[in-house]
Parts: C-alpha cells; sequence; structure tokens
C-alpha cells in the first residue's frame, strides 16, 4: 500500500491512496519538484561550458578534467536504482530532501574547491545527491497525482528537462563571463555556477518540508542490492579510470591492461551475483526481451556519442578557438533548442508509427549533422556555418528520446515499470561515462601523436641539432600536447609562454641556440601551431560519435514497434520515465533473444 501524509508527519497515518484522492496541494508539490529538478539539471550543463575555465583556473589537462565530469556522473549512474529503493523503503520526500541537502553542500565545497582533486571528488558527493533527488521527483508526483492528472503533471516535468538543456549553455555563459569579483576566486567566474545552487537549495529545503507530503511503499520488503553495487561500482570505475589515464600511463601498461581485466572480471561477476539476488540492482531478466536490450543499448549509444562531444565543444571553442563562454553558450543553443522541439513531436510520432523507425531515423539524423560539423573544426572557424549541422544533430537527438523510452516501457511487464526505466537510465548515464572516456582518450591520443608528426617534420629540417636532442624535443613536446589548461592560461600567442612549460633542461638548451634557430623554435612553439594540432585531433575524435551512431541505427532495426499507449500506473526507481511512458501487453515482446 502507498502511504502519503501531509507537512512535517514521516509517519503512515491518514494513508490516503493516490489513485482514488488526490493530493490538494498536488499543483504546489509539482512546482517544488520542477524547480529541484531545473536546478540539477542546470548543473550538468552549465558545467560543460565552465570546463575551459576550470581547465586554466587550475592549470591542468584533460585527464583530470574529464573525471570533473565522470565522478559525478559515474556516482550518479550506479546510485539511481538503489536511491529509488531507499526512497520506498524510508520515505520519497526524505530521500528528496535528503538529496537536495547534500547536492547544495557539495555545490558549495565544489565552489570553494582549493584543487582539481578536490573538486572532483565533491562531484562525486553532488553525483550522490542527485541520484536521491531525481527517482523521488517521479515516485513523490506518481503518489500525489491521480492517473487521469498523472500524464499531465509528467509531461510539465519532462518539459523542464527540455528547458534546462537549452538554457544551461547560455546561462553558463552569462555566469562565466557576468561574474567575476577580483577579491574572490583571484576573479574566477567557475565557482559561481556551482555556488547559485546553495541559496536555491535552502528555498527548497523549506518549500519542500511544507508542502511535499511524505510517501512510501508499504506493500512490498526492499532489500538493497550491496553485493551488486559494490561490483558494478567498481568494475565501471576500473573501466573508466583505464579509458581517461591510458594515455598517461601507457596502453600497453601494465596498470591499464590491469584495470581493463578486472573491469571485464568485474562485470562478470556483477551478472553472477544478480542472478542470485533476490532483489537486484538490475533485473537482468528484462533483458531477454530483443527489445528492452536492444533499445537499452541504444540510449547507451546515443549518450556516449552526444555528451561525448558535448564535452569536447566547448573546449574547442574556448580554448582553441579562444571565444567567451557566452559565446559558446548561444552558438550551441541552436542545438539544444531543436531537442527541445524534436522531442514533443517524436512522442506523438512514437504513438502512431512505433519506435523502431524513429529510433533509426534520428540516430542516422544525429550522425549526419555530426557529420556535417566535422570540416569546420579548424582555427578559421565560421560559426554561421555550424548553425544548420547543430539543428539538423539536435532534431535527430529530439527524435530518439521519446520512442526509446517508449520501447523500453513497451517490452516490460507493467509491474517492473520502475525498474525497466530505471536500468533505461542507468544505461544512459553509463553510456554518457563511456563517450566522455572514449573520445577524451583518443583526443589525448591523436593530440599527442599529431604534435609529434608535426614537430618532427619541422625539425627533419634542421640537420644541425643531434638526433638525440630532436628526440627530448619531440618527447617533451608530446607531454606538453594534453596540457591545454597550461597553454590556454600562459601559451599567449607567441612561444615565449608555451616554451616556459618546456622542462629546464631544454629550456637551457634552447636558449643557447644561434639566433635563428632560436627563432624557429619560438615559431615552433607559438599557441597557433598547438592549437592547429587540436583542432585536427578534433576532426578525428568527433568520428567516433559519427561512426558509433549509425551502429546504434541499425541495430534499432532489431526492435519491435509500439503503437498503443497506455501510461503506467506507478513510477519507482524511475528517472527517464517521464509522459513518454507507453506501454501495450508486455506478452507482444516476449521475444527471449
Amino acid at each position: 500500500m502507498e502511504s502519503l501524509s501531509p507537512g512535517k508527519d514521516t509517519a503512515t497515518r491518514n494513508p490516503v491512496p493516490p489513485a482514488t484522492t488526490p493530493y490538494p496541494g498536488r499543483w504546489g508539490v509539482l512546482a517544488v519538484l520542477c524547480i529541484g529538478l531545473f536546478m540539477l539539471l542546470l548543473d550538468s550543463t552549465i558545467v560543460n561550458i565552465a570546463i575551459p575555465s576550470i581547465m586554466e583556473s587550475f592549470r591542468t589537462g584533460f585527464s583530470e578534467i574529464e573525471w570533473v565530469i565522470n565522478a559525478y556522473l559515474l556516482v550518479f549512474a550506479v546510485s539511481l536504482i538503489t536511491m529509488g529503493r531507499l526512497g520506498d523503503m524510508f520515505g520519497r520526500r526524505l530521500l528528496f530532501v535528503s538529496g537536495l541537502t547534500l547536492f547544495s553542500l557539495a555545490s558549495l565545497a565544489c565552489g570553494l574547491a582549493p584543487s582539481v582533486g578536490w573538486l572532483i571528488a565533491f562531484r562525486a558527493i553532488q553525483g550522490l545527491g542527485g541520484s536521491m533527488m531525481m527517482p523521488a521527483t517521479l515516485s513523490i508526483i506518481a503518489s500525489v497525482f491521480p492517473p487521469e492528472q498523472r500524464g499531465a503533471a509528467m509531461g510539465i516535468w519532462g518539459g523542464v528537462i527540455g528547458v534546462a538543456t537549452a538554457a544551461g549553455p547560455v546561462l553558463g555563459g552569462l555566469i562565466i563571463d557576468g561574474v567575476s569579483f577580483s577579491g574572490l576566486f583571484q576573479g574566477q567566474s567557475w565557482p559561481y555556477i556551482f555556488l547559485v545552487n546553495v541559496p536555491i537549495g535552502i528555498v527548497l529545503f523549506g518549500l519542500s518540508l511544507r508542502i511535499i507530503p511524505e510517501s512510501r511503499d508499504t506493500a512490498h520488503s526492499h532489500r538493497l542490492d550491496l553485493p551488486g553495487i559494490v561490483m558494478l561500482s567498481a568494475a565501471l570505475f576500473c573501466l573508466t579510470f583505464a579509458l581517461i589515464e591510458g594515455q598517461n600511463y601507457g596502453w600497453g601498461s601494465p596498470t591499464i591492461l590491469a584495470l581493463f581485466g578486472a573491469a571485464a572480471a568485474g562485470l562478470v561477476i556483477f551478472v553472477l551475483v544478480e542472478r542470485r539476488q533476490p532483489e537486484p540492482l538490475m533485473r537482468l531478466e528484462l533483458f531477454r526481451s530483443r527489445t528492452f536490450s536492444v533499445a537499452n543499448i541504444c540510449g547507451a549509444v546515443l549518450s556516449a556519442g552526444m555528451m561525448g562531444l558535448f564535452f569536447l565543444l566547448p573546449v574547442f571553442f574556448q580554448s582553441i578557438l579562444s571565444y567567451s563562454a557566452i559565446r559558446t553558450g548561444l552558438l550551441l543553443t541552436p542545438l539544444s533548442a531543436a531537442v527541445v522541439v524534436a522531442s514533443p513531436l517524436s512522442g506523438w510520432l512514437s504513438d502512431r508509427v512505433g519506435s523502431r523507425w524513429l529510433i533509426s531515423a534520428g540516430m542516422l539524423i544525429t550522425a549526419a549533422g555530426f557529420l556535417l560539423t566535422r570540416p569546420h573544426f579548424s582555427l578559421g572557424l565560421s560559426t554561421s556555418a555550424l548553425l544548420l549541422p547543430f539543428v539538423i544533430a539536435g532534431l535527430g537527438i529530439g527524435l530518439v528520446s521519446a520512442p526509446m523510452t517508449s520501447a523500453v516501457m513497451a517490452s516490460a511487464p507493467l509491474a517492473q515499470a520502475g525498474a525497466a526505466s530505471g536500468i533505461l537510465s542507468t544505461m544512459r548515464q553509463l553510456g554518457s561515462v563511456m563517450g566522455i572516456a572514449v573520445m577524451g582518450a583518443v583526443l589525448q591520443n591523436r593530440v599527442v601523436a599529431y604534435t609529434r608528426a608535426a614537430v618532427g617534420e619541422q625539425l627533419s629540417s634542421l640537420p644541425f641539432i643531434p638526433a638525440d636532442v630532436k628526440t627530448t624535443i619531440m618527447d617533451a613536446v608530446g607531454s606538453m600536447a594534453s596540457r591545454l589548461g597550461e597553454m590556454r592560461g600562459g601559451g599567449g600567442p607567441g612561444g615565449e609562454g608555451i616554451m616556459a612549460m618546456l622542462p629546464p633542461q631544454l629550456r637551457e638548451m634552447v636558449a643557447q641556440l644561434p639566433p635563428q634557430a632560436l627563432a624557429f623554435f619560438q615559431k615552433l612553439f607559438s599557441r597557433e601551431f598547438f592549437m592547429e594540432q587540436f583542432a585536427r585531433a578534433m576532426r578525428t575524435t568527433i568520428l567516433v560519435a559519427i561512426i558509433i551512431l549509425p551502429v546504434g541505427a541499425l541495430l534499432a532495426l532489431l526492435i519491435r514497434s509500439h503503437v498503443t499507449r497506455a501510461v503506467p500506473t506507478h513510477a519507482t526507481d524511475a528517472a527517464h520515465a517521464a509522459s513518454t511512458a507507453h506501454t501495450t501487453d508486455p506478452a507482444q515482446d516476449a521475444d527471449p533473444a
């Protein structure tokens, strides 16, 4: 039975079945939940815009900055389903308020972080707070709204996601470029993208305790799958660490190979553990449905291609082209706006033509949009040339999300709708982690390779420099290539700033060269030279998304299309099940493969 009590009472007195007696303050509850959701999602999109500023502030490279994003996503993904269950067990308002408090405190800590290492740690705590808030929002909506109003409420919930996605880049740019107090944070603006959450969190804390009723699921016993949580977390951490740090340690090093092996072993053990758990973290029996499995894979593939590129675009615009944060945000707005426009249309079309064709077409359209952007990744970029490719990519992304959720929900038994949507959300978050890690690894590898090759070609024209000195120079330049934060902060237009990044012995060696040779090295070590190699590496890296998205489009053809719509009556662990959750008789999709 659902228990629901208003105000500060957290007990189960006066239980009100939400399906028959709507909670009188339900629209106020929805407003509070949507503001919390907006803050949560806005933070994610704003952080992408702030990445170049954080790199410059801490003078750090790609490996560390990837962890700023992935620490949040990893913890969020692994904790999402578990937190949904904790809300059912101990109270959904309690979990939402606890997550809001943790998220706000972690935001304060992120803004005050003294180093990138501390920032990564606090971002992980933010992810834990976010994972507590997200599933609670849908569960509370399901508990306070009657079935005839639940679709409208979840439609508003889904609309907030679209607005936050579209507004994030611009608001992030406004904060980064428009907020600066010389006496605070050494004049840096990026801390304010985190600090802005604190006053909002304080207001929401009071409103939540006053307006949101407590509810929990007393009809079922709930157990936490601690072995599953530990094994999945360990396996994903090993895999992510290996992908992010492979360039630094060496891809063939014992450490990286051991991490890949540990990740594979951990995932196998996780599957074995889940088969024996009475209430597993992931209900693996759902994957017996071909549609369920393929739709989840497509969700991971789309997120990998999309988030991997979204992570790199602000870096390219701000660190390589020296665009301002607000200009970067405005440049990305057409893409986000196209997603918002296409998403409702895809939900309408999904009811009429089925999920398979929309998912496949959407992923192909997204790949086409990314392909059209590729030639423009150069130092002579014309921003107007990106408008059409970004709109095309955004329309493709928007076409996929609702049909994907429809396919997942339609292929799962109604009683497991919450578990099904929770798995989809987890898979999409994990796809984001893998996309950022893989595309970041490709970018680092190509930057080093292209820089070494270009420097070697230039040095070959100087026969008076000994071969061992050339090798030393190439090794030093290769190690510098991924330190984009230092180049952005101190490189300058000439070579003096970047030459200062060379090892002391090499700097002394170069300084003793004849004037003609010294001028050559100053030109060789110019910021423009290094940025051109980054642009080349970006053109290669985007191929990852361009290649994997058509693969996902082909896989989508294996999905069984469902065109009959029925909204599930209960949302427990869901994070991505909104008004687009369409279900049919699960027996129609009982394909064992």
